[in-house]
């Protein structure tokens, strides 16, 4: 079971936050004015990011894991796969986060931590809420490895600030694009040494191959090729997969999660065909497999696939495209949408 932080924790990381806050770096940074930290006990990098610029949303947060700048490159492209899909961008995000918040945001536990290091605060917006995102899963509260990695990088924050308030061209002196900017994104990287940790820059491409969802590839060659010989059909097929809007678990012990509903409907008489809850974030192969069995069970394919989402053509396309099965997106499938509401008032 991961560790609780301690009270000698919180009070760094509340000290930490009380001068950012001081700071308002928000004033002077975007939200794209994005950097890197490496945690000196993992390794692990970090992407920060202000919050607060649009004078609306105030904080800090830290993306993490392997994704993490692929992430950050989703939610800043308006051309990414996910741009249409807000609910699947925040249900994926995963990250340590503080954002300042009216006294009924919080709850009794992020009181009581507030209450036992002396601090209180008045006003709209002007109480720290810690909280973990990981993807398919509720906000939770911070461990302890999670509040010393949020302290360092919002030390490190407060520094690449002042920096940044002194030189507002400090991305574009790395610049090696022949326009736009942020080619290339500061990286605070630890060194430990006898007299403790010191930090220097380091600059990280921040464009970088691939997309945080790429297409999924079922493994399974001799199945697909022993299915492709199915005689077609004049059917339409609509498919995709989405968070549940119910989380299952919900207790102190236990972190709630979100299923995946991933759902087949024939379009021509709107029934159902096979409708699945996945535990896991990534259901691609659950996905895909839903329809290899639905090949086998009725022993014909369809005309063609109606997706309803990106992420969804994504999981399908190289199977379908092996199958000799046409696929296509579209955003507007009443047969499914109306089975997807019809499951969900059941949950």
């Amino acid at each position: 079971m991961t560790a609780s932080p301690t009270p000698e924790e919180w009070r760094r990381l509340l000290e930490t936050v009380v001068r950012y806050k001081k700071l308002g770096c928000w004033q002077w940074m975007e939200n794209e004015d994005y950097f890197a930290v490496t945690n000196p006990d993992t390794g692990e990098v970090g992407y920060c990011v202000v919050l607060g610029a649009g004078g609306m949303n105030f904080g800090f947060n830290v993306y993490i894991g392997s994704d993490a700048n692929l992430f950050l490159q989703e939610i800043t492209d308006s051309m990414g796969v996910l741009n249409d899909d807000q609910q699947e961008l925040s249900l994926n995000t995963n990250a340590i986060s503080l954002t300042f918040e009216d006294r009924s945001e919080l709850d009794k536990e992020d009181l009581r931590i507030l209450r036992e290091q002396g601090l209180k605060f008045r006003g709209s917006q002007q109480w720290p809420l810690f909280r973990s995102y990981e993807p398919g899963r509720s906000p939770w509260s911070l461990n302890s490895q999670q509040v010393g990695f949020l302290t360092i990088a919002l030390e490190q924050g407060i520094h690449v600030a002042e920096r940044f308030r002194e030189d507002r061209e400090l991305y574009f002196e790395h610049d090696e694009a022949d326009n736009g900017f942020g080619e290339k994104r500061l990286h605070r990287v630890p060194q430990k040494t006898d007299h403790g940790i010191e930090w220097r820059d380091e600059w990280l491409p921040w464009r970088t191959k691939g997309q945080l969802i790429e297409p999924y590839v079922y493994p399974d060659e001799v199945k697909l090729q022993s299915l492709k010989k199915l005689k077609k059909s004049k059917e339409t097929w609509e498919a995709d997969f989405d968070y549940a809007v119910i989380a299952i678990g919900d207790t102190r012990e236990e972190r709630p999660y979100y299923p995946r509903l991933c759902l087949w409907v024939n379009k021509g008489n709107s029934m159902i065909m096979d409708v699945k809850l996945g535990q896991e974030a990534d259901c691609r192969e659950l996905f895909v497999q839903q329809l290899i069995r639905l090949l086998e069970k009725v022993n014909y394919k369809p005309a063609k696939i109606e997706v309803g989402s990106n992420k969804a053509f994504l999981a399908l396309q190289d199977s379908a495209e092996r199958l000799a099965i046409p696929i296509r997106v579209n955003p507007h499938l009443e047969a499914l949408l109306e089975a997807k509401y019809a499951i969900e008032d059941r949950l």
